[in-house]
């Protein structure tokens, strides 16, 4: 693969979110041409996201983070790439430093390289969950929790 190849869309598959530590995360997953969905992989790099985290805040705290977020596992060409995504002060969208696995240890995930937020496959996962945020938890229309529920099952696949 050149680095300058034609753009070719890959497939995104919503995996079920997950409920745990006081986070609620969705889950996405991206392959690319010669790679396969592999679930223990993405239970590892789920795994590794809430370990990083910082501890889970209420929806209610607009001063810290709401224990809301979202994170894509990128079964790449190079490597296993799982950026994660959270919600804090209503409208700020944060991430941890990347997750990253080589293909010869694909369930292990170490801190990738620095600065880096995501690929052009990823960031489409990224567009879509903030205009979702903005469509359903910054909208009047109903409570905060409804809103909730509405956002975390809406997906892009």
């Amino acid at each position: 693969m050149d680095h300058l190849d034609p753009f070719r869309p890959r497939p995104v598959r919503a995996l079920p979110p997950v409920e745990r530590q006081g986070w609620r995360l969705k889950q996405y997953a991206i392959v690319s041409d010669g790679r396969a969905f592999d679930a223990t992989v993405a239970e590892a790099a789920c795994a590794e996201a809430l370990h990083r985290l910082p501890v889970a805040g209420a929806l209610s705290d607009g001063a810290g983070n709401h224990g809301v977020g979202f994170q894509i596992v990128h079964f790449a060409q190079v490597a296993v790439v799982a950026p994660v995504f959270y919600w804090r002060w209503g409208s700020v969208l944060a991430n941890l430093p990347q997750l990253r696995a080589r293909w010869d240890r694909p369930d292990v995930f170490e801190t990738g390289v620095a600065g880096v937020v995501g690929c052009v496959w990823e960031m489409q996962v990224v567009a879509f969950e903030v205009d979702l945020w903005q469509r359903t938890m910054l909208a009047a229309a109903r409570a905060a929790d409804e809103r909730l529920a509405q956002y975390l099952e809406d997906t892009l696949a």
